[in-house]
């Protein structure tokens, strides 16, 4: 699931997806910040084409973790204080996420749904 970015739906409060089938759905952007995307597709009878692998986490040019496949910008969480999730942290790039370079290796383990890799995994990705 593929989120487009487009200035024409900002205008208009709605968010357009690309899903698996490559179909694209547009969705009100109040409802996918009060209960997500996922939930508004599944309601639509959608989730068979939702993504079910996680998504790799790459920063500094490695990978360094997965988020869920559904995970969403706007849904963003921090599980800590001391880390707020700001726009534009994280970026997609074909089939990955991007980290801003200013985050710290702590700051991504804060955000929910993120899981870490091990050194020993990411030798054996490499």
């Amino acid at each position: 699931m593929k989120r487009i970015d487009s200035t024409e739906d900002d205008k208009r409060g709605v968010i357009t997806y690309e899903l698996s089938d490559g179909q694209w759905v547009t969705l009100d952007a109040r409802a996918v910040r009060e209960i997500g995307a996922v939930t508004l597709l599944r309601r639509m009878k959608l989730g068979h084409l939702l993504p079910t692998e996680r998504v790799p986490v790459m920063q500094y040019g490695r990978r360094v973790g997965t988020l869920p496949p559904d995970f969403d910008p706007l849904l963003a969480r921090s599980n800590s204080f001391l880390f707020d999730y700001r726009p534009g942290d994280l970026r997609r790039e074909g089939n990955a996420w991007i980290a801003r370079r200013t985050l710290g290796a702590s700051d991504l383990d804060c955000l929910v749904g993120f899981v870490r890799e091990s050194a020993h995994e990411q030798s054996e990705k490499s």
